[in-house]
């Protein structure tokens, strides 16, 4: 056997152990949140109150979380405020989620053309 067809020979294994790697460092789908975390300061409906004066005096900060759904439409959710922290875990875990889901397929594809 020849170097190259060694390589040739153990990329699959190495394709496979990276497969399993991957797939054990995903986070656990139960703390996954899809969304963007929004912020909002907001003026009330009383003309003499001070935040329509200034910015600084603008009431909230309130927080929602933006989903995006099929045809464009958007839904936003209240979050309280001591549940902001654990909805940024949770859209943290979503990306790396997304990351590791991508990292398979092209493992996969990787894979299928190893296999030729």
């Amino acid at each position: 056997m020849t170097r190259k067809d060694a390589k040739a020979a153990t990329r699959p294994v190495r394709l496979r152990a990276d497969l399993r790697r991957v797939a054990a460092s995903a986070p656990p789908l139960l703390d996954v949140i899809r969304g963007t975390l929004l912020r909002y300061l907001l003026t009330c409906g009383k003309p003499s109150c001070r935040c329509h004066q200034s910015a600084r005096h603008r009431h909230g900060p309130y927080w929602y979380v933006a989903v995006s759904y099929a045809r464009g439409r958007q839904r936003r959710y209240l979050v309280p405020a001591a549940h902001v922290a654990r909805i940024r875990r949770g859209i943290a875990a979503y990306k790396r989620l997304w990351s590791a889901l991508c990292r398979v397929s092209e493992l996969n594809l990787a894979l299928l053309r190893s296999d030729r």
